[in-house]
């Protein structure tokens, strides 16, 4: 899945976010570290704000046992960083989960990122928690993609092209045929035809 197009999406179509969607693949160094969107205008770090990264790729069996389809379930994770400062519980960042949840779904839910992989968009895979600490609550929502692939994405071995096709046939049982007869044969000879009779014992006559 193309992580930039998620990203562009959701900056056009989450207005919750007001743009500040970033992307991060060094996600494993620390989530704290990751999301540094600030406020152009105050410098501070600005909420929310999210980051969207690549998680798992879950690959189905082969349909076919002379060459290959499979369905590829792509997940991505949208980490959205919520204030909470508030208060030290964290009450206050909780509660806009639920509400930033459906926001991100009016940007993806059912928007198929890649039409020629997969007739179906995107659909919700679930979320959870990150982190927290005093100041800030880290929430991942996480999105998947049932993705297609064939030969037609696999290595294909170069070669001549084919343009012709010589066959023989072969029958099994070999088939005996009739010599062929002409048009014209040959009459045997008739005596009385040609003025000679034959009598009964064998004498002739004209």
């Amino acid at each position: 899945m193309d992580i930039s197009l998620v990203i562009e999406q959701l900056r056009q179509f989450c207005p919750a976010l007001q743009g500040r969607v970033g992307g991060a693949a060094d996600f494993e160094t620390g989530v704290e570290t990751v999301i540094q969107i600030t406020d152009p205008k105050t410098g501070k770090l600005a909420y929310p704000s999210a980051v969207v990264i690549p998680l798992e790729d879950e690959p189905g069996s082969n349909e076919l046992l002379d060459g290959n389809i499979q369905t590829v379930i792509e997940t991505i994770g949208v980490i959205v960083e919520f204030d909470a400062s508030a208060d030290r519980r964290g009450q206050a960042a909780v509660s806009q989960v639920e509400a930033m949840k459906y926001e991100i779904f009016r940007a993806l839910l059912n928007w198929n990122i890649d039409p020629d992989r997969g007739a179906r968009g995107l659909y919700y895979a679930g979320g959870e928690l990150l982190t927290f600490d005093r100041a800030r609550l880290f929430w991942m929502y996480r999105m998947s993609f049932d993705a297609t692939i064939s030969d037609a994405d696999g290595f294909v071995p170069g070669g001549d092209p084919l343009v012709n096709i010589t066959e023989t046939i072969q029958p099994d049982t070999p088939v005996n045929l009739a010599p062929p007869m002409t048009a014209e044969q040959a009459a045997p000879a008739d005596p009385a035809v040609y003025g000679t009779s034959v009598w009964g014992d064998g004498s002739e006559y004209e």
